[in-house]
């Protein structure tokens, strides 16, 4: 009787670890389920930041295009105005060279002659 009452008391702990291992199973396939569930939605999260890097990605170099084109525009327009000031510059200094050039030829002729400039004696003698 004392070998059925051991027995009996082995087969209560046996069950008693039996039910706290099905309890632990229990527990463990529901975290795998959740771990599952989380694996799943952190795997749609990463697509959905992959699809926004891409859109960014391509909005960059889209910008860079734009960028790159707005400097050859504005590259030409520098040119352009460049060589209209090179061209005005030029004007000025052949009008300047024609000014200076009409005038040393008209000082050289008209001027000696220039009754104004006649000289004079310091003392003011009255004309009759």
């Amino acid at each position: 009787m004392a070998e059925k009452e051991a027995d009996t008391i082995r087969l209560a702990i046996l069950e008693e670890k039996l039910v706290n291992t099905a309890e632990v199973i229990s527990k463990l396939d529901a975290t795998i389920e959740k771990l599952s569930d989380l694996s799943v939605n952190v795997s749609k999260m990463l697509a959905v930041h992959e699809e926004k890097l891409e859109f960014a990605r391509e909005s960059a170099a889209e910008t860079a295009k734009d960028m790159d084109v707005l400097e050859d525009k504005i590259q030409e327009r520098m040119d352009e105005h460049s060589s209209r000031i090179r061209s005005v510059e030029r004007r000025v200094w052949v009008g300047l060279g024609v000014f200076l050039t009409v005038s040393i030829l008209l000082q050289s002729t008209i001027i000696p002659n220039f009754p104004i400039l006649e000289e004079r004696p310091a003392i003011i003698v009255p004309r009759n």
